[in-house]
């Protein structure tokens, strides 16, 4: 197993070298945080350290680990150093929040189950990792992505660490996670796979007064539970509890009773359709399952036991879609009765909602859902009343979970710095007060329009699902920023646009032929645009008059033409098609070649504030106009996947670019030019590569020195100079 010092975690970048087309200025410093959205993803679990208060970690599906920092209230991301050669790694299958020593912090890594995972290991609450590559997958985006954790340190011997595989059996470090090896006295990997992915074991779990050790494990046969009670060396089977069930996350209470809540499957893309929780004590199980006389159905996937008062215990539905969202259920007598946050059948409800830092998360309805997909449920071990979530879209907390069955609590948003979209792509108009100044579409949630990029949307600005499809393309009027338009996969409406900054889309009707989507570029000042439908079958571009709702031929164009408008002249369109560079000047009615013939497979880029400037782009060709086509500038020594711009150094001055890609021998990154392209800058360093990156980057229009690039998971990264 190869073994990969990762060096420490810093705010700014190192000084770059000089070379020939690159800064001899040094790389100017960089800050690093996200455009607030307020989560967007799959948080599958939370861990509290036992060892110090407020020290949580939280693990997402294709985001990376994030840890809570109680000061700033708000999470920080620990994987950001990944990069694209090690993007497989930042699915998170599970943490172990070391108990004794609360530096240590180890963390289960790989999304897929293609590739072998690996672990990373911490001394000093995840600033460094110390990698260590496994030989066996992990599944951290795959089916049972929600059940309890797999990984756990040993609270009798810290540098004791377990960790259950999907297929690989039970595996043990006992040097602080250095060096692993397979647990042979474990008898089963567990035979369950949902769909075409393997489950294998659930969790590990540690008795806190007997000092045995537990083992969850996906079993079709029903031997789901395994204890040691000699530090690993042999194994015995609990009696086959539930049978077509599987205990999906486990939790022991001071006096060494175990808590179970289970599901006939393992989520949570297959909802359960039926559950159970039990307890286990004195050699025997207990039914103890909420009553389902209140409309629940499904199963159980969070349960956590309260620290400080034994006997009682949260519990919280899966795949419960009723109107309200998955529910809570809190006992203070070891489960022999329960209060839950609502009663679906009498309409009871003894919950508030409060998601005003995040208002998006209304989603259209007058209060917030409590969420979906609540795989991970905790009750904090310092403090009884209160109680985080994770769910399918964001963090939530209780405050007052105490006073539950006495007076209303209240669900908070606690998202804050945790960004888990999957972001395809963003434009930044030049915005003025109250207008967007950054539009962005991504998976899952369609889209937003930010008028501050600080500050977490509301609902009029959220695009949610009411599109009825995932988002294709976007584009926005530089000249009038809250014009904008996006493409759809939906046939019957796959174009929209807002007229009033994303607050209200409009469906074009009447559309020249049905596609699923497709690409769309909007002219300077909002007025028209030019629409290239989805699908081989499709061999027109449209234009399409945004002021008179009415459709329009194009031609000089084939469908395989790569096109984009003018940031200032509302008239002039661009074209790249068949080895040709062609404009239009009349509004997009007509394309004709200018005679420069360019590189297939281009895209275009036009400059904000800069009329007729195009630079076009294809990976390991970067050329640029400054006169609308009929002449062109080579850009050497650079492979770039995209660019973008921003505003100016100096006002009036050329805007500055952004590349994501390599120049020279820097290396793989993200970069600046301020000199059109003469001299280019790393701005960001090999511990600042964000996981996946999404090929999409621009500026902001406004502020000279921001950079949006996209992600795929970590959601949208802003960088700014550090003065």
């Amino acid at each position: 197993m190869k073994k990969k010092l990762l060096a420490p975690y810093l705010c700014a970048v190192a000084a770059a070298a000089s070379m020939s087309g690159c800064s001899d200025v040094g790389t100017p410093d960089y800050q690093w945080s996200n455009v607030a959205i307020g989560g967007g993803g799959y948080v599958t679990g939370m861990v509290y350290s036992e060892a110090e208060k407020d020290l949580i970690y939280a693990r997402t599906d294709i985001g990376g680990a994030y840890r809570w920092a109680e000061d700033e209230q708000r999470w920080v991301a620990l994987t950001d150093h990944l990069g694209g050669e090690d993007w497989e790694l930042i699915g998170i299958e599970s943490i172990a929040a070391d108990p004794v020593e609360a530096n240590r912090v180890y963390l289960m890594c790989g999304t897929y189950m293609g590739s072998p995972g690996a672990v990373l290991a911490s001394e000093d609450y995840g600033a460094t990792w110390t990698q260590v590559d496994m030989p066996f997958a992990c599944g951290a985006n795959q089916s049972g992505r929600g059940v309890g954790e797999r990984m756990m340190v040993d609270p009798n011997r810290n540098s004791t660490i377990y960790m259950g595989t999907r297929n690989a059996g039970l595996w043990r470090s006992d040097d602080y996670g250095r060096t692993w090896a397979e647990v042979e006295s474990f008898p089963n990997k567990g035979d369950y796979r949902q769909g075409d992915t393997d489950v294998g074991i659930l969790w590990v779990e540690f008795d806190p007064v007997s000092g045995d050790v537990y083992v969850g494990v996906a079993d079709t046969a029903g031997n789901c539970i395994y204890r040691s009670s000699d530090d690993g060396a042999s194994w015995e089977a609990l009696p086959v509890n539930v049978p077509g069930m599987y205990p999906l996350q486990a939790d022991l209470d001071a006096d060494g009773t175990l808590y179970l809540a289970y599901s006939d499957n393992c989520g949570p893309e297959l909802s359960p359709n039926s559950g159970a929780v039990y307890r286990y004590r004195d050699g025997a199980f207990t039914d103890i399952t909420p009553p389902p006389d209140d409309g629940r159905y499904g199963g159980f996937g969070g349960i956590s036991v309260d620290r400080q008062d034994p006997g009682t215990l949260v519990v919280a539905t899966l795949g419960y879609w009723g109107d309200n969202g998955d529910n809570i259920y809190r006992s203070t007598d070891g489960g022999e009765t329960w209060q839950s946050l609502f009663n679906e059948k009498t309409g009871e409800k003894r919950y508030v909602m409060d998601v005003s830092q995040a208002d998006w998360l209304t989603w259209g309805r007058v209060e917030a859902k409590t969420g979906w997909w609540m795989t991970d449920v905790n009750i904090d071990p310092f403090c009884s009343d209160k109680v985080m979530y994770g769910t399918g879209a964001t963090v939530f907390c209780i405050q007052n979970m105490t006073e539950l069955g006495t007076k209303d609590v209240t669900i908070s948003f606690a998202a804050h710095g945790l960004e888990e979209t999957a972001v395809y792509q963003m434009v930044s108009p030049q915005y003025q007060e109250g207008q967007p100044q950054l539009y962005s579409i991504m998976g899952d949630l369609t889209g937003f329009a930010h008028t501050d990029v600080t500050v977490c949307p509301d609902d009029a600005h959220f695009m949610g699902s009411s599109f009825g499809g995932d988002p294709t393309d976007l584009d926005a009027a530089f000249a009038n920023a809250n014009v904008a338009a996006c493409c759809i996969q939906n046939r019957e409406h796959p174009l929209w646009v807002t007229t009033d900054g994303g607050v209200t889309w409009r469906a074009a009707e009447q559309l020249p032929e049905r596609a699923d989507g497709g690409k769309v570029y909007v002219n300077a000042d909002g007025s028209l645009l030019l629409w290239k439908p989805a699908g081989t079958g499709n061999t027109n571009i449209y234009k399409y008059s945004i002021e008179k709702e009415k459709w329009y031929a194009v031609s000089g164009l084939g469908y395989g033409a790569e096109v984009a408008a003018d940031r200032v002249d509302p008239d002039v369109f661009y074209a790249v098609y068949n080895g040709m560079f062609l404009r239009s000047d009349d509004r997009g009615n007509t394309f004709a070649p200018t005679g420069q013939l360019v590189a297939d497979g281009c895209s275009i880029q036009t400059v904000v504030g800069k009329e007729g400037n195009v630079w076009l782009c294809n990976g390991s060709l970067l050329m640029y106009t400054e006169d609308g086509g009929e002449s062109f500038t080579t850009v050497e020594d650079v492979q770039f996947r995209a660019i973008g711009f921003g505003a100016p150094a100096k006002k009036g001055g050329y805007p500055a670019v952004y590349a994501m890609g390599q120049a020279g021998e820097q290396g793989d990154g993200i970069y600046r030019s301020v000199d059109k392209g003469a001299a280019w800058q790393r701005i960001n360093d090999d511990l600042h590569r964000f996981g996946n990156l999404t090929p999409c980057i621009t500026g902001d229009s406004r502020i000279f020195g921001r950079v949006y690039f996209a992600t795929n998971g970590r959601g949208i990264v802003m960088g700014d100079t550090a003065q």
